[in-house]
């Protein structure tokens, strides 16, 4: 991601920053890796038996590690669970000072550590400001480096460069309590943590419970014991700082003995299934059904090695379109034959959804929190009253998502050139916070931000604005007059003169708890977009304005689409296409026909 990045809306660029599908791996030649049928408007893949691998889940529950030193190496034992009842105190902070000892390890003697919020015990020189999670939070006891689409799999050698550490239960995204108790031979950690829920990237409406601890001895010896674990994947291991001919061996815990060993250092990475590759994804549909899908969204009735329950999007690819900005995806004939397309494919889901995830249900449940709004729990009463029925639409996450990440087949790239300078719209690929974007045709509520970013703002007339929305798209939203430009949907003369603020500096709230900034206004006029990225080519009258999405069900080799599969892939089928004729004005249809 960018480095700058305003701070209203941190989390929806860390959130949504797309993965850079087109590097190494991204224009390797696709192939097809499964056998496609059609059921009704639905596409079947049934996987190749080798194309997902095979998954390593948790098996430690129930269990303590006991980790003995010998020199500066360690033997390993699984042994019943040992658990201490006597948690100590709650750290408000990641810093601990031990009083009464010192714990030896990685050849030093250490008085002080850091406990991370995700399962981890860092050692050695505090975190510096640029120490964050994968997903861009604070963490001062973060002690490994996982990207936000790091596979579990992959990382769990790599990890431990930062500093030495101790990787007990390491998941990203995990929040809740830490204690500590330090006696006069050992300290007690424990961590009662939650994996993410609520959100469209989560895949629990609810709380789960993850109740972990370790136990540092003055000898050196580590104790790992898991007691309650909802979640199954994670990185387990011991992380001294290692000489260059040294490595972390990938062990089985599990099936350890007293003889085995000594190890340097050592882990286990467990996790769910191999993610397929975008490129394998489309080729499989396109060379089977034809080059006839302009977008195509995948689901599935499997898990895989992800911290998501969402997709970041594969493209733009095909469609050739200028006028729009600089998409950083150059349409290359080796891009399109690596997804085997002639052109008219032009963006797809980056992997599938679960079918157990938040965004694949029609609705939350009546008893999921809602105090958060980023979910869509938070909305129940507003959704109902803002359609004339007063009955919520089905899928909101599934097609606020869709809306989204096809959105960025356009958007937001798009700059300005104002009085002769030329002014940034957004942090790629996201339109910046302090962009007014409110919306033209809306989804779900009655005033909206874009789907790609943005604010809606109301300026006070007196060098402050309050943002009546965020360009967050929970609940789902939908597109700017900008963006429906950008889209080849409105002709120039119709986008309103709109404008950004800049710098925005938060100074409080208003009595709706709504956020206020001060800044400087500076108007935009769509001439001004057209100047520093010329014409819309093709123009409003030449545009595309049917589309085809191609709706993917993905099941594993001799399996068949469940029902609970095939009935919501349905849902999110049927509302996609009511989703796109109401925000684009209806000057726009999709069509979701796989013939």
């Amino acid at each position: 991601m960018k480095p700058r990045i305003f701070l209203i809306n941190v989390l929806f660029v860390l959130l949504f920053i797309h993965k850079q599908s087109y590097g190494q791996n991204g224009i390797t030649p696709g192939h097809s890796i499964g056998q496609v049928s059609v059921a009704g408007d639905l596409i079947v893949i049934e996987l190749d038996s080798a194309a997902l691998g095979q998954p390593n889940l948790f098996d430690l529950v129930g269990r303590t590690l006991r980790f003995n030193p010998v020199g500066s190496s360690y033997r390993v034992t699984n042994e019943t669970l040992r658990w201490d009842t006597n948690y100590g105190v709650e750290l408000t902070g990641a810093d601990v000072r031990l009083q009464q000892f010192t714990f030896p390890f990685s050849g030093q003697r250490w008085s002080s550590f850091s406990v991370g919020t995700v399962g981890s015990i860092r050692f050695g020189p505090s975190p510096s400001m640029g120490d964050v999670d994968a997903y861009g939070r604070p963490d001062g006891g973060i002690a490994f480096a996982i990207g936000r689409f790091d596979r579990l799999a992959d990382v769990g050698t790599r990890l431990g460069e930062r500093a030495p550490a101790i990787s007990v239960f390491l998941k990203p995204r995990m929040s809740g309590p830490r204690y500590v108790r330090e006696l006069a031979d050992r300290v007690v950690i424990t961590w009662d943590l939650t994996e993410p829920f609520g959100g469209f990237l989560d895949f629990s409406w609810f709380p789960t419970t993850n109740l972990f601890q370790a136990v540092l001895h003055r000898d050196g010896s580590i104790e790992m014991s898991y007691k309650t674990m909802a979640a199954k994947d994670g990185i387990v291991g011991i992380y001294p700082i290692l000489s260059a001919v040294e490595s972390v061996q990938s062990i089985d815990l599990s099936s350890l003995s007293r003889k085995s060993g000594p190890f340097a250092a050592l882990c286990e990475s467990f996790h769910y299934l191999q993610p397929p590759r975008p490129q394998d994804l489309s080729c499989t549909v396109i060379q089977t059904l034809g080059d006839k899908f302009d977008f195509l969204a995948y689901y599935s009735d499997f898990r895989f090695d992800s911290q998501e329950a969402s997709s970041p999007s594969d493209g733009p690819i095909g469609g050739n379109v200028t006028g729009i900005g600089d998409t950083k995806h150059t349409q290359t004939k080796l891009i399109l034959e690596s997804r085997c397309t002639g052109g008219r494919f032009q963006l797809g889901l980056f992997q599938p959804i679960f079918v157990g995830a938040n965004e694949m249900q029609e609705s939350p449940p009546d008893n999921a929190p809602g105090g958060n709004p980023k979910n869509i729990s938070f909305y129940t009463r507003p959704l109902a009253q803002a359609t004339p029925d007063g009955k919520r639409r089905a899928y909101n996450y599934a097609v606020g998502h869709l809306g989204h990440e096809i959105g960025h087949r356009w958007s937001a790239y798009a700059a300005a050139c104002v009085n002769g300078q030329t002014i940034s719209l957004g942090a790629w690929p996201h339109w910046d916070p302090g962009l007014e974007t409110h919306v033209a045709y809306p989804y779900s509520l009655p005033l909206e931000a874009s789907t790609q970013g943005g604010s809606a703002w109301q300026d006070n007339l007196d060098g402050t604005f309050t943002q009546l929305r965020e360009g967050f798209f929970v609940p789902a939203s939908g597109y700017s007059y900008l963006d429906l430009y950008l889209m080849g949907l409105i002709a120039a003369a119709e986008v309103p003169d709109f404008y950004i603020v800049r710098p925005l500096v938060r100074i409080g709230t208003d009595a709706n708890g709504r956020p206020i900034f001060k800044g400087q206004r500076m108007r935009i006029t769509i001439q001004d977009v057209i100047a520093a990225e010329g014409l819309r080519l093709p123009d409003v009258n030449h545009s595309q304005r049917y589309f085809n999405t191609g709706i993917v069900v993905i099941v594993e080799h001799g399996r068949k689409p469940s029902a609970e599969l095939i009935n919501r892939a349905n849902g999110i089928r049927r509302q996609w296409i009511d989703y796109w004729a109401i925000t684009t004005g209806h000057r726009s249809a999709m069509t979701v026909n796989p013939h």
